[in-house]
C-alpha cells in the first residue's frame, strides 16, 4: 500500500500520472515472432474494433499478464498463450510488454531503478515472458516472470509498483447484477475498501454525550444508511454517472444499502449497490442491461478517485445487454472520462486510460477516429490522421455522417461501398443468385446514399505499409447516358455529346483514389437498373419489378393484371425491328428515371423476381452485367474482378 505521503503528492499533482504508450506481445497466442504487435495508445480513449479473431481480446490478455488487474481475476500463462504457426508448430517462449511515458518527477523519483533511460528519457517498461519447457514426466511445463526492461531484463516487480500498475479490467458477458451484491470478498466490497474516502472508516470513532453520531462504519450498524462516505460514494454514483446514463422519461438512481453486524470488512461485504425503482428507494429488479450500466459506473468512480494507482481501465464488448441508445450514452461518458482534465477540474479528477474492445457499430459510429484502431489479420491499423488517405477535411465530414450502419466498415472482413438503396438492397440477392453468398463471407454493404464513396473507402486505405487485408469494391454510377435516352433526359447531354476528352476526365474522376485494398467497378452505361435493364435475359424481370414498384396493393387480382400486362408490353416491344436493346431498356427505365417508381422499391421487387428463377449460378453470371460479378467476386476471393 502507497504511504499516505505518496497519496498527498499525487492528489496535489492533480491526478497526472504515467500512461500506457504501447502495448508489444511477439510469440503470444495469434501474434508470430515474425510479425509482432506494436500498438501504440494515447493517454485518453482507445477503441479497438475488427473482425473476430483478428486478436483484439489477445491484446486485452496480453495487458492483463503484464500489468495484472484489480479482483480476483489472477492470470497466468499455460499452454494456449504460445503462439502456433500455420504448420502447426508452438513456439517455445514469449514476451509481452507495456511500456509507459510521461512519467512525473514524482514518479521517476520512486520507481527509478525500474527505469530505462533512453536517450535522455525515463521510460518504465514492464515485461512478462513466458516460456515452455518438455517435462521429464511427459507433457510441457509453463514458466513466467514479470520484469522491468524493454526485453524483461530488468529487475522484477516488488509488490508496490505492481499495485501501483494494476489495471482495472471489465470481461465480457460480465454478471453484473452478481458483481454488486453482499457476499465475501464480493467485488464490490472490494471497490469500496479502495475508495480514499473508506479509509478512515476502518477506525473507531470517539463515542460521548447524548448527541453522539456514528462518524465511521466501526460499531455504526444503525447508522449506516446516513453515514456521510457511504451517502457521498451512493451521492456521485447517482450524480456523475447515472444521471448522464438516464433517459428523460427513466431516470436511474441507485442506492447503497447494508445488511447484518459485523467488522468493517463484513461490513463492506454486506453492502449492496442495487437501482431503485423510478418512484423512490424502493429496491426492483431492473434489466441486465442497466445493471450493467450501475456496474461500470461504479468501476469509473473509483477509477476517477483513486490516486495512488494508475488509472487503465481494460473493457471488452462495454455493449453487452445495452441498446443502441444507451450505447451512445455510455460512449459520450467514457469519453469525458478519458478526456484531460482542465485547470479548474484538475484537483478532483483523474484522467483514465481506456482500452476498450467493440463489435458495436453504435459505439464506432460515436468514436472519433483518431481514438479507433483496425486489429485485421493479427495487425493494428490506426486509423488517425496521418495513417490513412483520409484528407483533412475527411475527418470532420465522417464525424458528421460516419453512422451507425455506415460502420459496418469497421467489422468486415471485405466491403462493398454503393451510392444508393437499389445497389443495397439487390447486390445480396445477385450474390446468392452466382453462388457467393455475402454474409457468407463477411462482406458488409455501406451505402453512403451520394457520390461520397471514397471518403469512406480512404478509412481503409494507408499512407504507408502494411495494407489492410480488406478488399474494398466501389461500385458508382457511371452517369453519362447513351444517344437513345435523349428524348428521356432532354437538355442533358448524353454520350454522343461528350467528347473524348470529356468522358476520360469523367472516369478518371470516377477512378480517383482507388488502389490497394480499394478497385472500383463503374457501371457500363448509366446506372444500376439501366445496366439491368439492358441485359437480354433481365430485361423482362427488371421491367416486371419496376412496374409492380408502383402500386402497393397486394391483391392478387391486381398484381396478376400488371404482370399480364407488363409481359404484353415487352412482347411488343422485342418484336418491334426498329427497337433494339438500348431502346427497350430506355423504355424500361423511364418509371425510374420520372421517380414514378422508387429505385429502392424496384431492387425490393427484382430481388424477390430473381429468387424465384431457375437459373444456375453460371447461368446467372452470365446474364449480369459483368462489372458487378466483377464486385463480387473480388469481395469475395472468387475470380479475380477486372475493376478499375
Amino acid at each position: 500500500m502507497m504511504t499516505d505521503g505518496w497519496i498527498r503528492v499525487k492528489s496535489e499533482l492533480g491526478g497526472t500520472t504515467l500512461y500506457i504508450s504501447e502495448i508489444f506481445a511477439s510469440g503470444f497466442r495469434c501474434f508470430a515472432p515474425s510479425m509482432p504487435l506494436r500498438l501504440k495508445l494515447s493517454p485518453g480513449l482507445n477503441i479497438l474494433v475488427g473482425p473476430n479473431d483478428a486478436g483484439k481480446s489477445a491484446i486485452i490478455d496480453a495487458a492483463r499478464y503484464v500489468l495484472w488487474t484489480r479482483g480476483d481475476d489472477y492470470v497466468r500463462p499455460d499452454l494456449n498463450d504460445f503462439h502456433v504457426d500455420a504448420a502447426g508448430n508452438r513456439t517455445c517462449d514469449f514476451i509481452a510488454r507495456c511500456t509507459f511515458d510521461d512519467l512525473t518527477p514524482d514518479e521517476e523519483a520512486r520507481f527509478l531503478e525500474w527505469c530505462t533511460n533512453e536517450k535522455g528519457k525515463l521510460r518504465l517498461h514492464v515485461c512478462m515472458r513466458g516460456a515452455m519447457r518438455s517435462s521429464p514426466g511427459g507433457g510441457s511445463i509453463v514458466s513466467s516472470q514479470n520484469r522491468a526492461g524493454a526485453e524483461g531484463e530488468g529487475l522484477s516487480l516488488d509488490g508496490e509498483l505492481r499495485e501501483y500498475l494494476k489495471a482495472t479490467y471489465l470481461k465480457p458477458l460480465r454478471d453484473a447484477e452478481r458483481e454488486l451484491r453482499s457476499g465475501k470478498r464480493s467485488r464490490l466490497s472490494r471497490i469500496l475498501g479502495a475508495m480514499p474516502a473508506m479509509g478512515p472508516q476502518s477506525k473507531s470513532a470517539e463515542v460521548g454525550g447524548e448527541a453522539t453520531l456514528f462518524d465511521t462504519l466501526v460499531g455504526a450498524d444503525d447508522a449506516v444508511r446516513e453515514n456521510a462516505a457511504i451517502v457521498d460514494i451512493q451521492n456521485k454514483v447517482n450524480t456523475s454517472f447515472l444521471d448522464k446514463l438516464s433517459f428523460i422519461d427513466d431516470p436511474l438512481a441507485a442506492t447503497l444499502d447494508l445488511g447484518a453486524k459485523g467488522s468493517f470488512d463484513q461490513v463492506l461485504e454486506r453492502l449492496e449497490l442495487y437501482l431503485n425503482s423510478k418512484g423512490g428507494g424502493q429496491r426492483v429488479l431492473r434489466g441486465l442491461g442497466y445493471n450493467n450500466l450501475l456496474f461500470m459506473a461504479a468501476e469509473l468512480l473509483l477509477l476517477q478517485s483513486h490516486p495512488d494507482q494508475v488509472s487503465f481501465l481494460l473493457i471488452e464488448e462495454p455493449e453487452a445487454h445495452l441498446h443502441p441508445q444507451h450505447q451512445t450514452l455510455f460512449m459520450e461518458v467514457l469519453a469525458a472520462r478519458a478526456a484531460k482534465p482542465d485547470a479548474a477540474q484538475a484537483a478532483d479528477v483523474q484522467q483514465v486510460q481506456i482500452l476498450l474492445t467493440t463489435h458495436s457499430p453504435q459505439l464506432a459510429a460515436g468514436a472519433d477516429l483518431d481514438a479507433m484502431t483496425m486489429i485485421v489479420d493479427h495487425r493494428a491499423f490506426p486509423l488517425g490522421n496521418g495513417h490513412t488517405r483520409l484528407h483533412a477535411d475527411d475527418y470532420g465530414f465522417l464525424r458528421r455522417f460516419l453512422d451507425a450502419t455506415k460502420a459496418n466498415l469497421f467489422f468486415a472482413r471485405a466491403l462493398i461501398v454503393v451510392e444508393g438503396d437499389g445497389e443495397n438492397l439487390l447486390l445480396p440477392a445477385l450474390a446468392e443468385k452466382i453462388g457467393r453468398p455475402l454474409s457468407r463471407h463477411g462482406v458488409s454493404i455501406v451505402n453512403v446514399g451520394h457520390r461520397g464513396l471514397f471518403r469512406y473507402s480512404r478509412i481503409l486505405q494507408r499512407t504507408a505499409d502494411p495494407e489492410i487485408g480488406v478488399p474494398v469494391a466501389l461500385i458508382p454510377d457511371r452517369d453519362i447516358p447513351p444517344k437513345e435516352a435523349k428524348g428521356l433526359v432532354g437538355t442533358r447531354p448524353t454520350e454522343d455529346e461528350w467528347t473524348q476528352e470529356e468522358i476520360l476526365a469523367h472516369m478518371t474522376m470516377l477512378r480517383r483514389d482507388v488502389g490497394s485494398p480499394v478497385k472500383a467497378f463503374i457501371a457500363g452505361c448509366w446506372t444500376l437498373e439501366f445496366d439491368l435493364a439492358l441485359r437480354p435475359d433481365l430485361a423482362e424481370s427488371v421491367h416486371l419489378a419496376i412496374q409492380l414498384s408502383k402500386t402497393t396493393s397486394r391483391d392478387p387480382a391486381h398484381l396478376a393484371e400488371i404482370r399480364a400486362t407488363a409481359k404484353a408490353s415487352y412482347t411488343t416491344w422485342k418484336a418491334d425491328p426498329t427497337l433494339s436493346d438500348t431502346d427497350i431498356a430506355v423504355k424500361i427505365y423511364d418509371p425510374v428515371f420520372n421517380k414514378r417508381a422508387s429505385k429502392a422499391e424496384v431492387a425490393e421487387q427484382l430481388a424477390a423476381i430473381l429468387c424465384k428463377r431457375t437459373d444456375t449460378p453460371e447461368q446467372m453470371r452470365a446474364a449480369l452485367p459483368p462489372y458487378l460479378v466483377a464486385a463480387i467476386d473480388f469481395v469475395t476471393g472468387g475470380a479475380p474482378g477486372a475493376g478499375a
